[in-house]
């Protein structure tokens, strides 16, 4: 049995409107070279593109589970990629 890929039905239909200062905000860090799994790439760009987030904003923005979440994040802390700002994951400054 092939299953197909559906769209989720919970992503916007259409790309976003932005004036070209706004653009500006949409520059995402390159993935690190070091980051091997999806689910840490998905969070690591998650936090670039938001510019941080709480385990719960990646939780439901993501659909991933929050004993998921709390190694991938550990992960980062570790490699200094992010660090934790109270309830919030942040990039490290480059």
């Amino acid at each position: 049995m092939v299953t197909m890929y559906t769209e989720d039905p919970r992503l916007p239909s259409s790309t976003p409107s932005l004036d070209k200062n706004e653009q500006l905000d949409w520059l995402v860090e390159p993935v690190p070279d070091t980051l091997t799994s999806s689910q840490t790439k998905l969070v690591y760009l998650y936090l670039s593109i938001r510019r941080g987030g709480t385990v719960e904003e990646l939780r439901d923005a993501l659909g991933m589970k929050t004993i998921t979440l709390y190694p991938v994040l550990d992960h980062l802390v570790g490699l200094g990629l992010v660090h934790r700002d109270d309830d919030r994951y942040v990039l490290q400054a480059a």
